[in-house]
């Protein structure tokens, strides 16, 4: 799976759950700081990635996920070792 297919299908679940629109979604936009995500939508968001792509986002992996581009490197990592 691409870089890009996997950051369309985040943005997809980012806006499904925050309402920050896909298109505002980009790799270098910080989840809490530009998107203004709080914590509780956070924990959703890894779970929907989990299950869209069939990856565990450990509750620990949480804090180091800081911008859109750390959840696409973590899901290219989780489904490379996979």
């Amino acid at each position: 799976m691409s870089e890009k297919t996997i950051l369309e299908s985040v943005a997809d679940i980012v806006e499904d759950i925050s309402g920050v629109p896909a298109d505002q979604v980009t790799p270098e936009k910080r989840l809490v700081d530009d998107l203004e995500i709080d914590s509780l939508a956070l924990i959703e968001i890894a779970v929907a990635v989990g299950e869209s792509f069939r990856v565990e986002l450990p509750d620990e992996d949480l804090k180091e996920l800081r911008t859109v581009q750390d959840v696409v490197d973590r899901i290219e990592k989780a489904t490379i070792s996979a």
